[in-house]
């Protein structure tokens, strides 16, 4: 139905959004520009990061490429920011929410994770000839099943290098499987996320053996990530893109804040301006705390001003759509891809093999996410009832996840994953 045919009566205030306008949003009042943006935004950094290893493969990483750190910053800001939001929009919901919460991240990280493991695996004893992994366990039973739990990397691991302990079960990323180090530490970001939100916060009734345990895992992961950390504060990284999902929920869709271009032009001139200023005085690296949470501001400002738009231009809108389904994939699959292309393709011209390796690492990850990535919901519907009998002390409602914009609204949001 047109909605110029619905009759609005007089004695019911104007809302403040067109109904067009809502049309154009999903189930959490996101319009479809600005999902577009987030979408962009996701396989531009997975893309920057299969960059980054086309340096290491074919350049020994001689190059200066600071793009590796932008997309993981990229990568952060955006997990803090949908992750943010949809516990506060799980919050609206009566119900105990860990338990289906915990479900569907599970099943977004780990459906296409645990085949692409067991494929490299595989691949590393029969085709993949050379090492690229750090020093550690990164080949064999224990690293297998060290990687296919998140464990690698694990802050126990860097605690006894600097106390110059050599132990042997240091479990390191699949040996191709390099780029996987940033899904461990924003798994168990989501883990300890979730405690503090369901279990201190809403006061749900979660079973204290596993509070303890999953607190025992997640929280050293979230404290290291902190203070050091391959990416030098990721967990913090990861927090200032939250505050910004939080502030896109309390100011909603109709306020006169999240409705005032002026406000978001502002907040992106004035974010460019001092993220500008920085760069001159010290330099850019992406993994500065002040330069990232700068880059977020800027990021927050664009989504206030797409936000507000009613339509999108279709054909860059599915575009978009389209690289950041299988965005994670590819960051999954690239790396492996790169170096087979790389071992198997000597005497080749570099642009050549490097071509060649773009494109197949492009259909690989299209393979990996129609077999497997695009169908975690579906392993998530399974999952949510087995966490739950695990999880809850007792037999209390389990919310169901809904439209939180409108029930009528499409299901469809931006992903935080890659």
């Amino acid at each position: 139905m047109d909605s110029a045919s619905v009759a609005q009566p007089e004695s019911l205030a104007t809302p403040v959004i067109s109904i067009d306008a809502v049309k154009a949003r999903d189930s959490r009042g996101t319009s479809t520009s600005a999902t577009a943006f987030l979408d962009t935004l996701r396989f531009t950094a997975a893309n920057l990061v299969l960059l980054s290893h086309i340096m290491v493969v074919y350049f020994g990483n001689k190059m200066t490429y600071k793009g590796r750190g932008v997309a993981v910053i990229i990568l952060f800001v955006l997990s803090g920011f949908l992750i943010t939001r949809s516990l506060l929009y799980r919050a609206k919901k009566p119900g105990e929410h860990m338990p289906a919460f915990l479900a569907d991240r599970v099943a977004r990280i780990m459906t296409p994770l645990v085949p692409v493991v067991l494929v490299i695996a595989v691949l590393n004893a029969t085709v993949i000839h050379t090492r690229w992994s750090l020093e550690g366990l990164s080949t064999g039973f224990v690293a297998l099943v060290g990687n296919l739990f998140l464990l690698f990397d694990y802050p126990l691991f860097q605690l006894l290098e600097l106390a110059h302990v050599d132990v042997w079960w240091r479990i390191r990323p699949y040996n191709t499987a390099e780029p996987f180090w940033t899904v461990a530490i924003e798994f168990w970001i989501y883990i300890a996320a979730s405690l503090l939100f369901f279990c201190a916060i809403r006061r749900e009734r979660i079973r204290f053996g596993w509070v303890l345990l999953l607190a025992a895992i997640s929280i050293p992961v979230v404290i290291w990530n902190a203070a050091d950390g391959a990416g030098k504060s990721l967990s913090l990284v990861w927090l200032v893109g939250g505050m910004a999902g939080f502030l896109v929920v309390y100011m909603g869709v109709d306020g006169p804040a999240a409705r005032s271009k002026l406000l978001a032009a502002l907040i992106v001139a004035c974010g460019a301006a001092a993220l500008g200023a920085r760069i001159v005085k010290h330099g850019f690296d992406p993994y500065d705390l002040q330069t990232a949470f700068l880059m977020t501001v800027i990021f927050f400002g664009i989504f206030l001003r797409l936000n507000q738009a009613a339509t999108a231009w279709k054909i860059p809108a599915a575009l978009a759509r389209f690289g950041a389904s299988y965005s994670y994939s590819l960051y999954l699959v690239h790396n492996t891809v790169m170096v087979i292309v790389f071992e198997h393709t000597h005497g080749w011209p570099k642009a050549a093999a490097i071509a060649l390796g773009v494109i197949l690492a492009h259909l690989a990850a299209l393979l990996v996410y129609h077999s497997f990535e695009k169908h975690h919901r579906a392993v998530g519907t399974y999952l949510r009832p087995i966490f739950a009998r695990a999880l809850l002390s007792s037999n209390g409602p389990v919310a169901e996840p809904q439209a939180a914009f409108g029930s009528s609204q499409p299901q469809r949001i931006a992903d935080n994953r890659y």
